[in-house]
């Protein structure tokens, strides 16, 4: 279970922070200071800065909204590093994907087929064919093209 440390001057802030990010089953969060021992802490001021294992880090404007966050903690925790563009923020949100469904639109972003999907991640192709759904349905797209285009619109996969 990641555990992540809010650090902020204010605490209500640090504390409605701390919500939204407990949203996501599976992270332990809570407010303290950036000595604390964490796996990723969030520090918050004039902009949000995520600093996690590995030198990852994510850059934020001060008004992300919780998904936005949600998703760069979740990277920052895979070793990711993440730096928010002007127009990446402008983009219409969508549901979280869990972490299952980011490996599985990685590999979806590859080109693999939901087959090829099962064989690297160890599951059935109708599992993964499931996991595709998921994300077209969270990302509002029709086809594997499109969600894929999204994704990398978003930041939420690479090439």
């Amino acid at each position: 279970m990641p555990r992540i440390v809010v650090v902020s001057p204010s605490p209500l802030l640090a504390d409605g922070v701390a919500a939204a990010l407990r949203a996501v089953d599976g992270w332990e969060v809570r407010v303290g200071r950036a000595e604390d021992d964490a796996d990723a802490w969030v520090m918050l001021g004039e902009e949000i800065v995520a600093r996690g294992p590995h030198g990852a880090s994510a850059q934020l404007a001060a008004d992300a909204s919780a998904g936005r966050l949600r998703a760069a903690v979740g990277a920052v925790l895979e070793g990711l590093s993440v730096r928010e563009s002007p127009w990446v923020a402008a983009l219409p949100e969508h549901e979280p994907l869990t972490p299952r469904e980011l490996e599985v639109f990685e590999l979806l972003g590859k080109g693999l087929s939901n087959r090829d999907i099962g064989g690297v991640l160890g599951i059935s192709a109708h599992t993964a064919k499931y996991h595709v759904g998921q994300i077209l349905a969270k990302v509002g797209a029709a086809t594997r093209a499109e969600a894929v285009r999204e994704g990398l619109r978003c930041g939420l996969i690479g090439l």
